[in-house]
């Protein structure tokens, strides 16, 4: 794979310094169609995953069948890192759009580690920050209203994946409401009502199988709105 710009070693980078950018445009990138699962839970594990392109999400199945979706993973991050102590996927990796991925081996990426202290603890950093953020979507799916619950992951993906105007933000890739609705443990017709509501509110706008677009400070101070009742 030769990456087409240094953005993603860069994004890389701010995890792993040393020479895994070297080694990743070295590496050949696999490409995995729209709806292609990359690795299902209980898989062995001895790899994370580098998104050079597309979309990708992480989700749990419960015994009844029910996703549960934990993250989407944008171009320029990495996935899978869940199995790191473990050795088995905690999760399953599907493809929302058509994805290039490559794969990086728990063997190469410790090598590095080993020869760079600041690259072990960027590492740290980075995992912290993700048990964080699992942490504070523990909580509001704990606690939270379905319609806080709602409003907190749209303003999450237009900050993650949103291209910003004036008033605006474009959330930059399609998002179905089963997906909106499995994000925040909540039934598919109550999402789909409540995104009514905050359209009829001016709040966010969209077409049917149409990107979101969200007026982001006016829905940051209805949040603050219904969480403070």
């Amino acid at each position: 794979m030769n990456l087409a710009d240094h953005d993603g070693c860069l994004a890389v980078s701010t995890v792993f310094r040393g020479k895994l950018c070297e080694k990743l445009s070295s590496r050949g990138a696999r490409h995995v169609p729209a709806g292609q699962t990359i690795y299902t839970t209980a898989d062995s594990g001895n790899s994370i995953y580098f998104l050079r392109s597309g979309l990708v999400k992480t989700s749990v199945i419960s015994e009844k069948g029910k996703e549960l979706l934990l993250s989407i993973h944008r171009p320029g991050t990495i996935f899978g890192e869940l199995c790191f102590c473990t050795g088995q996927r905690r999760e399953q990796a599907v493809a929302m759009e058509g994805s290039e991925v490559v794969e990086i081996l728990f063997d190469d990426l410790v090598s590095e580690l080993e020869k760079n202290r600041q690259a072990m603890l960027d590492m740290f950093n980075a995992i912290c920050l993700r048990l964080s953020q699992a942490h504070d979507q523990l909580m509001i799916l704990s606690f939270g209203k379905t319609t806080e619950r709602l409003a907190r992951k749209v303003l999450e993906l237009a900050d993650e994946l949103g291209d910003s105007t004036v008033e605006r933000t474009n959330i930059a890739h399609y998002i179905r409401q089963e997906e909106l609705a499995q994000m925040i443990a909540a039934p598919r017709e109550v999402v789909s009502s409540l995104l009514n509501e905050l359209r009829e509110m001016d709040l966010v706008t969209y077409s049917r199988k149409g990107r979101l677009t969200v007026r982001t400070s006016a829905l940051r101070i209805y949040l603050d709105s219904i969480t403070s009742e």
